[in-house]
C-alpha cells in the first residue's frame, strides 16, 4: 500500500553544493539518501516528495560538510498483510509465478494460482491448470492477496512476498472477467 508520511532526517550538504540554494541542495541531499531504502517497519520509499522544515545547519570538525535536521514528505511503499493487490506476472518459473507489485515482486507459489493440479509449460513458459486448462503466462494481469511480507533492509533484493489467488474474486482479470459474465448470464434466466 502507498502511502505518503512526513519523516525526519539528515540532509548532509557537501561543500560542492553549498552555493545552491539551500531548499534545492536539501531535496538533493535528502533524495541521495533515503530513495529506495527499505525499513521493515516504513517499507520501501519511493519518493522524497520534498522538505517540510529545514533545522539550523551543523558543522562537524574536520569535514566541510553542514548537516540539516530536516522533516521531510515521503512517498512511502510497504505491502501489508491480506492487502489485496493487482499486478502483471513478470516472470513464470517452474514453481510459480512472479507479480511486480510497486517497487517489490511477489511469488504466487503454484500451490496457491487455484485449487486445481497446477504444470509448466517450459515450451510456452506458462502454468497451465490441469482441469480448465486455464494459463497463467508473463504480462497477464492478476488479482491477489498478500499472505506473507519479509523485508530485508541489508539486502532489499532478498525480500520476500508471498501471494495467493485461491479465493473467491481473485485471479487472473481475465478469468474473473469470465466468471462474471457465467454469472450474470445464470442470474439472466
Amino acid at each position: 500500500m502507498y502511502k505518503k508520511m512526513k519523516l525526519e532526517g539528515v540532509a548532509k550538504i557537501e561543500p560542492d553544493h553549498l552555493g545552491d540554494p539551500l531548499e534545492a541542495a536539501v531535496n538533493r541531499s535528502l533524495r541521495d539518501k533515503y530513495e529506495a531504502v527499505v525499513d521493515k517497519t516504513l517499507g520501501t520509499i519511493v519518493a522524497v516528495l520534498g522538505a517540510d522544515q529545514i533545522g539550523e545547519g551543523h558543522i562537524l570538525a574536520g569535514d566541510g560538510s553542514i548537516y540539516y535536521n530536516v522533516i521531510f514528505d515521503a512517498l512511502v511503499f510497504k505491502p501489508e498483510m491480506q492487502e489485496i493487490i493487482e499486478g502483471e506476472v513478470v516472470e513464470i518459473v517452474k514453481f510459480g509465478a512472479f507479480i511486480s507489485m510497486g517497487p517489490f515482486d511477489g511469488l504466487l507459489h503454484v500451490s496457491q494460482i487455484t485449487n486445481e493440479y497446477i504444470s509448466y509449460d517450459e515450451k510456452n513458459a506458462r502454468l497451465v491448470s490441469k482441469d480448465s486448462n486455464k494459463s497463467l503466462g508473463e504480462g497477464d494481469k492478476v488479482r491477489a492477496r498478500v499472505i506473507a511480507v519479509s523485508l530485508n533492509e541489508k539486502e532489499p533484493r532478498e525480500s520476500k512476498i508471498g501471494l495467493t489467488m485461491r479465493q473467491t474474486g481473485l485471479g487472473k482479470l481475465e478469468w474473473l472477467e469470465a466468471s462474471d459474465k457465467t454469472g450474470a448470464e445464470a442470474e439472466a434466466k
